[in-house]
């Protein structure tokens, strides 16, 4: 499914890195026990897929936060462009953790 970015507001990285994960989560007081490698190595994956910011869907996983003209949300439900990208970025996150 190809997506498309339209997000003008800021520049899209082209790579999510462990430091900006982890700086994100310093700056906004998130603790994790989660995998930063595998949120980086999941972000990744499907920004290359789709061609959507990394962090953007980082954003959209962890904090439920839509992704500015890519129609993520709808009447505060996903729609099926979010939850494709929910759903790959799930499995990438849980093939990168189990492997």
């Amino acid at each position: 499914m190809a997506i498309a970015s339209h997000n003008r507001n800021r520049m899209k990285i082209k790579k999510l890195t462990i430091n900006k994960i982890r700086a994100y989560f310093k700056t906004n007081g998130y603790t994790s026990k989660d995998s930063f490698n595998g949120f980086k190595y999941a972000a990744n994956k499907v920004s290359e897929e789709t061609d959507v910011d990394p962090f953007d869907i980082l954003l959209l996983v962890i904090e439920n936060k839509p992704i500015k003209g890519q129609y993520t949300h709808s009447y505060g439900f996903h729609t099926e462009s979010g939850r494709y990208l929910i759903n790959s970025f799930s499995h990438y996150y849980y093939s990168f953790i189990t492997n």
